[in-house]
């Protein structure tokens, strides 16, 4: 247990309810977290579950539960013209109900207090819990509690198709779509308008649900938001829009976004074209007003994109007491590496019955980027927590360098600047962004083992290479960039030997 001023003893009192704060846009909103209603939950029975973890989790000391959640004449919102502002557009009437995914120790007492939600990610038309397949390691040995939630009627559509209990979601009922999404089946089932007050209630109710949390009897002191690639588009509206007026979030990891922000409602087609997303400068800024915020961003991210030259992307570092956000683009990284992409296919495969291999074109040594990701993951998450815990910055990274937009490469094709691991550093192969082949292959990027004699001169002998990485390593846990225990992982897997180190797959 983490020891800092207990959040839920201000949540409860009736004069500090009462009073006021100032949000990020100036306007006035009440004590954190009060203003909003708590859902109404119900606990699906133990068995299979859409999405569940592939881990083990019992060895592991964890246990995983999945819930029903109604949400009751939730409100929806509409930016004021430009700005972050926002007003409460006519809300739907009646019930909304989704479903969200519940991680935690199986022992309260080896919670660390911290729980992180994640809006899970649709793109592959299901839901995919990226936050956790990146991150499990790490939130399982800190003792986090996990809980993604379903916030697209695309996640639940496919929950009729579960290929292991094909009854289990049939009877709930399930919608998340404005009466004026309803009518357009192409696009509609797209609609985020339901989305922000569902997350805000379930981020809620963790914190002040006493008897109706699934975490009751576990001592919650912070809670935290996330969404990766797509959803990160929707964490990047609810920072700016949402965040300001109902305070219920404790911080905000942003991973691997692109250049523009959800809306915050249905919006029709115009000339055949859905405007789904806000190109507004001050819309796609991350500003949490306070909070701290940290995007994560890979080299791929956001593709197709003149990198480096949109302000409002590329804002810089903020230490103030109204803005707290740290960029950190990880060099070598590509938007859906191999320790992704692995875990998503065991899920459409084992929950959805996509039993494929994605087609992706690798030449001669060419194969699936490899890069280790997942401890940047780690760190952010850690330094988030920290950040807002005990008030101390993430360390500042240097962005990754570039050229009129490219990313300038080194002599080995490697990527200059940005969050560095020993990969990077140290390295054994050089690591691309885009692959050639459909989105999920173009998005994988690619990776290619120096050649022998190439890695031979570099490091005549293992405990060389070991040792450079161990120093590497090292230097980046002095950093603030890498956390103990994965540098010692980083180490380990370096004694494999560099020629191994470097070997890659050309099919999952």
């Amino acid at each position: 247990m983490r020891l800092r001023l207990s959040v839920l003893a201000l949540a409860s009192s009736s004069a500090l309810v009462a009073g006021l704060l100032v949000g990020a846009t100036g306007s006035a909103v009440a004590e954190p977290r009060s203003t909003v209603p708590l859902p109404t939950v119900e606990r699906l029975p133990d068995g299979p579950i859409f999405t569940g973890a592939l881990q083990k989790l019992g060895p592991r000391g964890y246990l995983e539960r999945e819930y029903t959640v109604t949400v009751t004449n939730p409100q929806v919102y509409t930016y004021v013209g430009e700005s972050t502002e926002t007003t409460v557009a006519p809300a739907p009437e009646g019930t909304y109900r989704s479903r969200f995914i519940v991680r935690m120790p199986s022992d309260p007492a080896k919670f660390n207090g911290r729980v992180l939600v994640e809006m899970m990610n649709t793109t592959a038309m299901v839901d995919l819990d990226i936050a956790w397949q990146q991150a499990h390691d790490y939130l399982m040995r800190d003792g986090w509690a996990y809980v993604g939630v379903t916030v697209q009627q695309t996640g639940i559509r496919a929950l009729s198709g579960f290929k292991r209990q094909p009854d289990r979601y049939k009877t709930l009922g399930l919608n998340l779509m404005t009466p004026a999404a309803v009518g357009d089946f192409t696009t509609g089932v797209r609609d985020p308008s339901l989305a922000w007050d569902l997350t805000s209630q379930v981020g809620a109710l963790m914190v002040r649900g006493g008897a109706t949390s699934p975490l009751d009897g576990y001592a919650v002191e912070s809670v935290y938001l996330t969404g990766q690639s797509q959803m990160a588009g929707y964490a990047v509206t609810y920072v700016n829009a949402i965040h300001p007026r109902h305070q219920v979030f404790d911080g905000f990891l942003a991973a691997y976004r692109g250049t523009r922000a959800t809306n915050l409602q249905y919006a029709a087609p115009v000339d055949g074209t859905v405007p789904s997303t806000s190109g507004s400068e001050a819309q796609r800024r991350l500003a949490g007003g306070g909070a701290p915020v940290i995007n994560l961003q890979t080299e791929t991210d956001p593709p197709g994109a003149p990198t480096g030259t949109d302000t409002a992307v590329w804002r810089p570092d903020a230490d103030t007491s109204t803005d707290r956000f740290r960029m950190w683009e990880v060099a070598g990284s590509s938007h859906n590496d191999r320790h992704g992409a692995e875990q998503a296919l065991g899920v459409l495969t084992r929950d959805y019955g996509l039993n494929f291999a994605p087609a992706c074109d690798w030449k001669g040594s060419m194969g699936v980027n490899d890069f280790p990701a997942r401890f940047a993951w780690h760190s952010a998450l850690e330094a988030l927590a920290g950040w807002h815990e005990t008030g101390t910055a993430p360390a500042s990274v240097k962005r990754i360098a570039r050229v009129d937009g490219d990313v300038a490469r080194d002599s080995r094709g490697n990527a200059r600047g940005g969050l560095r691991l020993s990969r990077m550093d140290v390295p054994v192969a050089t690591y691309g962004p885009f692959s050639t082949g459909g989105l999920f292959c173009n998005l994988t990027g690619w990776q290619k083992p120096f050649a022998r004699a190439t890695i031979q001169r570099l490091y005549p002998t293992t405990a060389d290479y070991v040792g450079k990485v161990r120093s590497a390593a090292e230097a980046d846990v002095a950093a603030g960039i890498l956390l103990a225990e994965d540098a010692e992982t980083l180490v380990k897997l370096a004694q494999r030997g560099p020629i191994a180190e470097g070997k890659t797959i050309k099919k999952y």
